[in-house]
């Protein structure tokens, strides 16, 4: 028998690594030669560049602000960390973006930027997500149209929640982490509107809610680095949402059952049928997803979407408004006139002008991500300028770099709370329209670009109004010591997030509006 000594074991092992560098050495020099006209942020050799991709991680927005300031209008690459191009294509200016909305689903795709950058297949433990995504159709549709007959139950939860999360008292100012109230009250008023009472109150269900965006998220993004051959273990492995889909599915048997039993039954439009979520997906389920494991999955795939997205964008309003004392005065007067006039609904949402701009504002320079608009070519897509997207390339536009750019906004880097209102009021329709933070423009990206914006952006937009509504009419706040200095975000890949732990100071007052 033939016996390997302990230098045959190492030579094995010396053979194999050399092996797999020689393979990637290979793959990225392929790779790099498709976009080697395209100008590279960073270093762009095969060890340099994975230097440079190790330094976007943490200042991915710095790195994307400097491609955007020397070649804007123009594309630019960036090397990352994920298997497979490695490389990032970058582009601004209202000529390219125009180009990226418009492109087809089968040039530019959403739905495949989507898989590969939350790896559903690996994390999911299935390929269930790529099934006919008919949800979005549902928040686009009969959720926009159905969440205004729901807002006595939403400002219910609303009141509910508040009392639970955010305890305070009319004669001490009370200390709270922000992200700690605000993750449950958006939670379960977001699942009131989802699944209903007594659901939408649930300690587990809303456990699993809050806990499994940030699991996600995180797998994914330790999958999207390594090696192809270990993607599918990694997930197994590490990805708790088989198990949590499974808990779902306990938690909306019965419900669910019911539903469609009584639809059997009495058809589609039957007597007192609830005007909440899983109604609205029963509407447009295809037949041979009709069962409760696809119609648990999205809404475990609703809740992933809505709640983190919702409660950074409510974390980001409150910290600038308790950092700006001047604004609370205008704000809560035009609060207690509208809703002391219209009462709590859509339409009284709708008349929020300040509110509005105050949030658009807000968000305008807080956002969520330096990279919007993501799409994967899965075809090669030419831009008019000649610049080529090869098949398999990501594409994604410098959302923050324009947020920020004075070519868009006089004094860009300025927090101007009532710019968006001054702009409304500029005399035409078109700017009453055009200024309103759900509306989609090339210089304002927060809920992206196209057909692929956020659908949801309507019902989190109203959410978020009706929620900072009610804190104004209920509570004082500031920052500690009367801070006027914002907390301290933090990014990650590109992306910004507000502080997890700086806290706000609250007190409750008395108000005549309820």
């Amino acid at each position: 028998m033939l016996q390997l000594s302990e230098p045959s074991y190492g030579s094995a092992i010396a053979i194999g690594l050399a092996g797999w560098f020689t393979y990637q050495y290979y793959l990225f020099t392929v790779n790099k030669a498709k976009v080697a006209n395209i100008p590279t942020v960073g270093g762009d050799g095969f060890i340099s560049s994975y230097i440079s991709a190790w330094k976007f991680v943490f200042n991915g927005h710095r790195i994307v602000q400097e491609g955007y300031e020397k070649y804007n209008g123009r594309a630019f690459k960036i090397p990352t960390l994920m298997t497979g191009d490695r490389w990032l294509i970058v582009v601004s200016g209202k000529q390219m973006i125009e180009e990226v909305r418009k492109a087809p689903e089968d040039k530019l795709s959403f739905k495949e930027v989507g898989f590969e950058l939350i790896q559903t297949d690996y994390v999911f433990g299935s390929k269930a997500a790529r099934v006919d995504p008919y949800h979005i159709e549902v928040v686009r549709g009969p959720m926009t149209r159905g969440f205004p007959s729901r807002f006595a139950d939403i400002k219910d939860e609303i009141v509910e929640s508040f009392t639970d999360h955010m305890p305070a008292k009319p004669d001490e100012w009370t200390r709270i982490a922000v992200s700690d109230a605000l993750l449950p009250i958006v939670a379960r008023t977001s699942n009131r509107l989802f699944v209903g009472l007594p659901l939408c109150r649930d300690s587990e269900f809303l456990r699993i809610q809050k806990n499994l965006t940030i699991h996600v998220v995180t797998i994914a993004n330790i999958i999207n680095i390594v090696p192809t051959f270990m993607k599918s273990i990694t997930g197994k492995l590490l990805s708790n949402f088989p198990k949590e889909h499974r808990l779902m599915q306990k938690f909306l048997k019965e419900t669910v059952q019911e539903r469609m039993d009584a639809e059997d039954e009495r058809g589609r439009k039957y007597e007192g049928r609830p005007n909440d979520m899983i109604s609205w997906l029963l509407d447009l389920v295809p037949a041979e997803l009709r069962n409760l494991e696809d119609i648990s999955l999205r809404i475990l795939s609703l809740n992933f979407a809505a709640i983190h997205t919702t409660s950074i964008t409510m974390t980001n309003v409150l910290f600038d408004l308790a950092a700006r004392q001047e604004y609370m005065a205008p704000l809560r007067e035009e609060v207690e006139q509208v809703i002391g006039e219209y009462g709590w609904s859509k339409e009284s949402m709708g008349k929020l002008r300040k509110m509005d701009s105050f949030m658009k504002e807000s968000s305008r320079l807080g956002g969520l991500s330096g990279l919007v608009v993501n799409r994967k070519a899965v075809n090669d897509f030419t831009f008019s300028d000649g610049t080529t997207v090869p098949k398999g390339f990501r594409v994604a536009v410098a959302g923050q770099a324009i947020h920020e750019d004075k070519e868009n906004y006089k004094s860009a880097d300025a927090f101007d709370g009532f710019r968006f209102l001054e702009l409304r009021d500029g005399g035409h329709e078109y700017d009453n329209l055009r200024h309103q933070m759900v509306t989609l423009d090339s210089s304002f990206l927060f809920f992206g670009h196209g057909r692929a914006a956020c659908p949801g952006r309507f019902f989190a937009v109203n959410e978020v109004k009706a929620m900072m509504a009610y804190m104004l009419l209920n509570y004082d706040f500031k920052l500690p010591n009367d801070s006027t200095e914002v907390p301290a975000g933090f990014y990650i890949m590109g992306g910004r997030s507000p502080s997890m732990s700086a806290p706000i100071l609250i007190r409750k007052r008395t108000s005549k509006i309820q």
